[in-house]
C-alpha cells in the first residue's frame, strides 16, 4: 500500500505543536485527514483534525467528548490553523 502524501505534513504539524509545548500530541495521516490524537491508557482520544483542501488549504475540524468529528467553518493553512487551536481552542489539545 502506497504511504499517504500527508505523512510528511503530520511531522510538520508535530514539530509546531511541540515547539508550543504540547509534546503529548501526536498525528496521522488517514485519507485526506491529518488527524490530532493523545493516547491516554492506551486508548487513542480524538482532539482535532485538519481535512486537505485545494492547494494549501486545510479544513479545522474538532473532537467533540466522544471523539466524533464536529465541522467548524475555519479555513486556512497549516500554520493559520495551528496558531488558531493554540491560541483560541487550547482546551481542544489538553489532556483529559
Amino acid at each position: 500500500m502506497p504511504e499517504n502524501p500527508l505523512k510528511w505534513t503530520c511531522e510538520i504539524i508535530e514539530k509546531k505543536l511541540k515547539a508550543e509545548g504540547y509534546n503529548y500530541l501526536k498525528t496521522a495521516a488517514r485519507g485526506a485527514h491529518i488527524i490530532i490524537y493523545t493516547e491516554e491508557n492506551g486508548e487513542k482520544i480524538n482532539r482535532s483534525r485538519l481535512t486537505k483542501l485545494k492547494g494549501d488549504k486545510f479544513m479545522l475540524g474538532m473532537a467533540d467528548h466522544r471523539g466524533k468529528w464536529e465541522p467548524t467553518p475555519y479555513e486556512g493553512s497549516i500554520t493559520e490553523l495551528i496558531s488558531m487551536l493554540v491560541g483560541q481552542f487550547p482546551w481542544v489539545l489538553a489532556k483529559w
